[in-house]
């Protein structure tokens, strides 16, 4: 038998198998798509506006589909997405300490068909093509993603023979794909005034000035990279509700006065952020709706009254605190009545005299805190379940003694980079802890060997942990786990030793 007839028989059984298999998915999901509940089908069709195989952060996407009016609120959005993956559209990525998703992604034919389905409904167009192609006004679906490419696309958009007057019908734009090169963003933002989300996260240019987007008076949802992000004195963005700013580290972002008359926002995220000081404690005006206030730098630490009059319903803070030339500072936060989770650092060698913090926190993060004889203070908060303690390295304690402090409701613990040697716990003080996390903790001899007794624990994890008898102890605990109770529980898990 010829054996290139063969090949070529071959190559055609796999083309038709394929194209077989691809009919039935295509119909198989059709048919889900159509016992989906109506209120769940513009949810799914949006996983179109990620890139193949993304792992979509779940916070991202409930701010996107609040801004696009899928939802009204943070928590219909989650069910909406447990909805989703209970019927096998949406895949669970990762999870948080907690069992709430927070990465998911789709398959590839739930992206396939999530595609096609949006072209034909014309509620998505999935665009692929070099910056030069970046032609927004050549566009007539209300939500595109454009996927830059360093090559230019021989097509630049899915509808590209079907193209009409431009009638500014442009409502949602996402780009994907890093590029360094320049999208011209004052020659076509006057062109899309109706615009209420705009991603160009994945387009870093060298500055912005917010006023730049001025046009965009409808903006619901920005996420910008930008090596420098100026705020314009005067306000703008008037319905903006989530802001995100991917700027340099070396670059903090500066929000002035006006910030505080965005009185529509609910979750601002900036990787390096600081209040005009100015600005900061005048006038009286309120943001009701923030909820999320992530990487404020710098923040005096004497007028942090100022934050809680200002933000009263934040339910999540990242800030740096400056205390100034004070050896011991008094941190008082407890009027944040619905703050959940807080993660805190302090400027400067400074040690926490005293802490007062909402009974809704559930969890929390010190950096650089010096809190010496806080822990069992920190232990009493009654809703924690998740604390991390990284470089508490001023308060010199060799010797960690927990003695009868007892975390009640904890359920996760990190220690990163701390000078303890020693560390004295029993099975009581943490009775419902599920993970341990140890990071560069070299001076730590041990583990405490009573951890195996802690019968919810189900993980250990060491990174970068160099010292070998703490890796030891690790292995007996679990050891002792599957010699005492006769199974696996614990999962050990040791990086870059």
């Amino acid at each position: 038998m010829d054996e290139s007839w063969w090949n070529e028989v071959k190559d055609a059984l796999f083309d038709y198998l394929d194209h077989e298999s691809d009919e039935y998915s295509l119909a198989t999901m059709q048919l889900s798509f159509d016992n989906l509940p109506h209120r769940l089908k513009p949810c799914l069709l949006y996983m179109g506006m990620f890139p193949e195989d993304a792992r979509i952060l779940v916070s991202k996407l409930v701010c996107l589909w609040i801004a696009e009016e899928f939802v009204v609120n943070i928590e219909s959005a989650e069910d909406y997405l447990m909805d989703l993956i209970s019927c096998n559209m949406v895949m669970v990525s990762k999870k948080e300490y907690n069992g709430k998703v927070k990465y998911c992604q789709v398959h590839d034919v739930v992206l396939h068909f999530c595609l096609e389905k949006s072209r034909e409904e014309k509620f998505m167009l999935a665009v692929k093509g070099h910056y030069s192609q970046f032609q927004p006004f050549d566009w007539n679906e209300s939500r595109v993603n454009f996927h830059l490419s360093e090559e230019h696309s021989k097509f630049a958009s899915l509808g590209s023979k079907t193209r009409k007057p431009f009638h500014q019908p442009l409502r949602s734009l996402i780009t994907n794909q890093k590029s360094f090169d320049g999208i011209p963003l004052r020659s076509w933002i006057h062109k899309m005034r109706l615009l209420k989300v705009l991603d160009l996260s994945s387009h870093e240019v060298c500055y912005l000035f917010s006023d730049t987007l001025k046009p965009l008076n409808h903006l619901k949802y920005l996420a910008v990279s930008a090596e420098r992000f100026y705020f314009h004195p005067e306000s703008h963005l008037p319905h903006l509700e989530t802001l995100i700013v991917k700027n340099n580290w070396t670059n903090a972002v500066v929000l002035p006065a006006s910030f505080w008359e965005m009185e529509k926002l609910r979750h601002v995220e900036i990787r390096k952020a600081e209040f005009d000081k100015q600005g900061l404690f005048e006038g009286s005006s309120k943001l009701e709706n923030l909820r999320i206030l992530k990487n404020i730098v710098t923040f005096p630490i004497d007028r942090v009254d100022v934050l809680s009059r200002r933000c009263p319903n934040l339910q999540q803070l990242l800030v740096e605190f400056d205390g100034h030339s004070a050896d011991y500072l008094h941190l008082t936060l407890e009027n944040l009545t619905q703050l959940q989770i807080l993660d805190l650092s302090f400027k400067g060698p400074h040690i926490v005299s005293g802490l007062q913090l909402p009974s809704t926190l559930n969890k929390l993060v010190l950096r650089r805190t010096g809190i010496g004889n806080l822990i069992s203070f920190i232990a009493g908060l009654p809703s924690l379940e998740y604390l991390q303690l990284h470089n508490q390295d001023r308060v010199q304690i060799r010797d960690w003694c927990l003695g009868d402090i007892t975390f009640h409701n904890l359920k996760f613990l990190k220690l990163a980079w701390l000078e303890i040697s020693r560390w004295n716990a029993s099975e009581e003080s943490f009775p419902l802890l599920e993970t341990l996390v140890m990071e560069e903790c070299d001076d730590l001899e041990e583990i405490p060997l009573s951890f195996a007794d802690i019968l919810t624990l189900k993980q250990i994890k060491l990174i970068r942990c160099e010292n070998k008898s703490l890796e030891d102890s690790a292995v007996r605990i679990k050891k002792d786990v599957e010699e005492n109770e006769g199974n696996d529980r614990i999962d050990l898990i040791i990086k870059d030793r």
